[in-house]
């Protein structure tokens, strides 16, 4: 809630901007009779998603085959993590909407996609009188195809504001389970940071994953010319997740910090 309060005090602060913006750039705010007024965006950064709950049970939703990883784990205490982060690409086009005939570029339609890393959904169950690990993880890449609607304005000359509204919608690549055995490491530590004679390290098919998300969106450029654009780019919102023959699953939090460049055709 508090997350969901900051985004709608920054969204009504930037639309009380975006009636002075005119003032900043006359020009600029006039409704274009010319054709329409397109940017390629190109953006890189880290996104993250939060889940409501992670479980044993959730991660062996993905597998195909659940059985090939069942393993005894009476002895053993449990450790659960609900983020995953990864390196995400963005490439979308810009589209100055239409308005009784005319195109008015203090709005612009984003459409595009997204080119997502694999990122690690981890259950890890730890014995440390026994010095034992067993470490269930789901690895998946993601594409997205994503649209936004965005209010533009501009601060002087130079500095370009935007915020609006997006949704996405992602399916995965390169699904696999890992299981991965060895000594116990302190909380904190990642699974790989064991030395590798020390891990025992199993591979086993994962099911496909589908996303759909709604974010907000804001982001700050400063003006290099009358073409270029060099900024910052974030979302926060929430989502879900589904998986085949299992429930579906809330993503409490979703966001991303992406910086780039925009360039404007006209």
């Amino acid at each position: 809630m508090k997350h969901f309060t900051t985004n709608v005090l920054l969204l009504s602060l930037l639309f009380s901007f975006s009636a002075s913006a005119q003032y900043f750039e006359p020009d600029e705010s006039a409704l274009l009779k010319n054709g329409p007024t397109t940017s390629l965006n190109v953006y890189l950064g880290l996104d993250k998603d939060d889940y409501g709950s992670m479980s044993l049970g959730h991660l062996m939703a993905f597998a195909k085959n659940p059985e090939a990883l069942s393993r005894d784990l009476s002895l053993f205490e449990e450790e659960t993590s609900t983020i995953t982060r990864g390196l995400a690409l963005y490439i979308n086009m810009g589209f100055s909407p239409i308005r009784n005939e005319t195109r008015n570029i203090d709005h612009e339609i984003q459409v595009g996609i997204g080119i997502h890393s694999d990122k690690e959904a981890m259950v890890t169950y730890k014995n440390e009188d026994l010095d034992t690990s067993i470490v269930y993880c789901n690895l998946q890449g993601e594409f997205t195809l994503e649209g936004a609607y965005l209010f533009k304005g501009k601060w002087g000359n130079k500095v370009h504001w935007h915020v609006g509204v997006g949704m996405n919608a992602g399916i995965t690549f390169g699904n696999e389970m890992v299981l991965i055995s060895g000594g116990y490491f302190e909380p904190g530590l990642h699974p790989s940071e064991q030395p590798a004679d020390e891990m025992n390290v199993e591979h086993f098919e994962a099911k496909q994953v589908y996303y759909t998300r709604g974010f907000i969106q804001h982001g700050v450029h400063y003006g290099l010319g009358k073409k270029w654009q060099l900024g910052i780019n974030m979302r926060t919102g929430i989502g879900m997740q589904f998986i085949q023959d299992a429930d579906p699953n809330f993503i409490r939090k979703t966001g991303g910090f992406m910086i780039g460049a925009k360039y404007r055709f006209s």
